[in-house]
């Protein structure tokens, strides 16, 4: 029997900095590949021969707001040239200190309609206690511009159970 939805997924493995507890494949200082990896996903796109519906893509990572938004916008039009349903969910994931005004309009341009973002912790020792780039302050920036640009469905990703963190945390 066929599936008649499937979901996608996209891994951008590219950080500004590898954060210390992760364990996905993510590379920070290996800018120079990303055109490259950005090109290779987009054929193997094109190449795959979807017939079910496509009613769900997520663009992961990594931190796929750390690359240029055009990279972004040109995987979801590869995407969007298969059978992609009107009322897909289409997510990328953020996180604060990598995004823009710029590259959340591009996003929104493109059809991505749900936006994941990282912020872990509320308590700034604690972010910098596992790595972070960014600061509480520098979430709450991210997350008005996002609603400023339209952004209706937005999630944000938290950790329980760090080092140091306490119930009240």
């Amino acid at each position: 029997m066929e599936n008649k939805e499937i979901g996608i997924y996209v891994h951008i493995p590219f950080c500004k900095r590898k954060c210390d507890y992760c364990d996905f494949i993510s590379y920070s200082n290996k800018d120079s590949k990303i055109e490259e990896y950005v090109e290779a996903v987009k054929k193997e796109i094109e190449l795959q021969k979807i017939k079910a519906e496509i009613t769900t893509i997520y663009i992961g990572g990594g931190t796929p707001s750390y690359i240029d938004s055009k990279y972004i916008k040109e995987i979801v039009a590869e995407i969007q040239k298969k059978n992609v349903s009107q009322d897909a969910e289409i997510t990328i994931e953020v996180n604060p200190g990598t995004v823009t005004l710029e590259k959340l309009k591009d996003y929104k341009e493109v059809g991505i309609n749900r936006l994941s973002i990282g912020l872990q912790s509320a308590q700034n020792e604690l972010l910098k206690q596992i790595g972070r780039i960014h600061n509480y302050e520098q979430f709450l920036e991210t997350y008005k511009m996002a609603r400023k640009v339209g952004f209706k469905n937005i999630n944000v990703d938290l950790m329980l159970g760090l080092p140091n963190q306490r119930i009240k945390d």
